[in-house]
């Protein structure tokens, strides 16, 4: 009887989880993410990790792993949310990171986890209140999606990355070219601010449809 009340939890959590991600994949405007990831903060590494297997941070935290073999450089994780990504990060050996979120309820959630040197608030749809080529690395998932963050964002990370520094990101498939990511990655690349050194498309979830792209673009 217990394994069967157990599996009856696990589908009633499921199901509110794919709830919860088909609210995110409605959003149309920064502000609307603004109010669902503040509701969302406290159940969010529940319903991601535990209801929807998500997998596409530990696949980027192994992306930039392959990419940066200085444990000591500071990273910028972009978009941390409650610290999935950061999580990884401190699991593959890095110490020196950063994290930076719109979200104050998600900040709050990522400072109980004490992973991050430092936790910033912060719009990638403005200008950012970090200098010019603070950061030997960058890092970013779930956040080029649905209503988040405009192919713009790119330039401001850019800035705060020193030159040489990789970006490591997810971009959803969706949005690719309906929000301009195709043209932005040809502009930065095609003006020399920028090299692509991989894009492969995977599976944000485990045992899903390629969900996105995962990229790595270093700044020259």
């Amino acid at each position: 009887m217990a394994h069967l009340i157990m599996a009856d939890q696990n589908r009633s959590s499921s199901a509110a989880s794919k709830r919860i991600l088909e609210r995110a994949y409605a959003l149309k405007t920064p502000d609307e993410a603004k109010a669902l990831y503040g509701d969302w903060a406290v159940s969010y590494d529940q319903h991601l990790e535990q209801g929807l297997n998500y997998i596409a941070p530990a696949c980027i935290a192994q992306i930039l792993d392959n990419v940066l073999a200085d444990r000591t450089a500071s990273i910028l994780d972009i978009g941390c949310g409650t610290g999935l990504v950061g999580a990884y990060l401190v699991g593959h050996g890095y110490s020196a990171i950063d994290g930076l979120d719109f979200s104050a309820e998600m900040l709050n959630q990522a400072r109980s986890k004490q992973i991050y040197q430092k936790l910033l608030p912060g719009d990638l749809n403005t200008v950012l209140d970090i200098p010019d080529q603070t950061y030997d690395a960058g890092i970013s998932c779930g956040t080029f999606t649905h209503g988040h963050v405009k192919a713009d964002a790119l330039d401001e990370i850019l800035r705060v990355l020193k030159p040489g520094a990789c970006f490591a990101c997810t971009i959803h498939r969706e949005v690719w070219q309906s929000a301009g990511f195709d043209s932005k990655f040809a502009q930065l690349m095609a003006s020399g601010v920028a090299e692509l050194e991989s894009m492969n498309e995977q599976p944000f979830y485990e045992n899903a449809p390629d969900d996105g792209r995962f990229c790595v673009i270093r700044r020259l």
